[in-house]
């Protein structure tokens, strides 16, 4: 079997394990009592989002095949996908952005990117000027909107931002916060409209940016 074809079942085999595992790994971290006993991968929100997930990782495997992502890219799109579908859960359940699973987040790129150098070392050259450019785009733009709020928007979403430039960087992330950010504005005013909610009230933000990078990520 083609190498290219066993990473592709890989991926998509490795998703639900990694969603599960993170996730029992938190778990004792959620503030209701309702989540502490979850039983994960029994709720409809949940299947749609992994199968949704799934979809993207075959998305992107064809934008690899085609010559159009780099073996790097790939690999880091992959794993920034696995972190945007936990916390797009983690952040439906509670609104929270957990500072646990983003370390982990990091300590993940540090360990690709340094095993990554050692084995082609100009490649990550090259890679890490989009890292910068993706980076230098999520700390100005999700620092400006956390000013301006005035502390409304929450400072997970600044962080997770940030992961996301260092994983995406500037080909893909400015895409996925755009659209994030639209889809975003669209479903307030929707739910101003209809006075489900009001100006005071806040929604999660990290489920609108997963959908904003599956949607960048189907863009290729």
């Amino acid at each position: 079997m083609r190498s290219d074809v066993l990473m592709l079942i890989a991926a998509a085999a490795f998703l639900p394990i990694v969603y599960l595992g993170v996730l029992y790994y938190y778990r004792e971290c959620f503030t209701q009592e309702c989540n502490k006993k979850r039983r994960f991968l029994r709720s409809m929100p949940e299947i749609i989002v992994l199968v949704v997930s799934e979809a993207a990782v075959l998305r992107i495997w064809y934008s690899y095949t085609s010559g159009k992502l780099s073996g790097l890219m790939l690999l880091m799109l992959i794993i920034m996908l696995y972190g945007m579908t936990i916390l797009c859960m983690t952040d439906y359940w509670e609104k929270v952005v957990p500072n646990r699973i983003l370390l982990l987040w990091m300590m993940i790129w540090i360990l690709v990117m340094g095993s990554y150098g050692v084995r082609d070392l100009n490649a990550m050259m090259r890679h890490m000027f989009g890292v910068i450019l993706g980076l230098v785009f999520c700390m100005l733009s999700f620092g400006f909107c956390y000013l301006i709020s005035k502390g409304n928007m929450g400072a997970g979403d600044v962080k997770l931002a940030v992961i996301m430039g260092m994983y995406l960087t500037g080909d893909y992330v400015v895409g996925a916060v755009f659209y994030g950010c639209i889809l975003s504005a669209v479903f307030s005013i929707l739910m101003l409209a209809r006075g489900k909610m009001t100006r005071k009230d806040s929604i999660p933000f990290v489920p609108f940016l997963y959908v904003g990078v599956v949607i960048r990520y189907f863009i290729g």
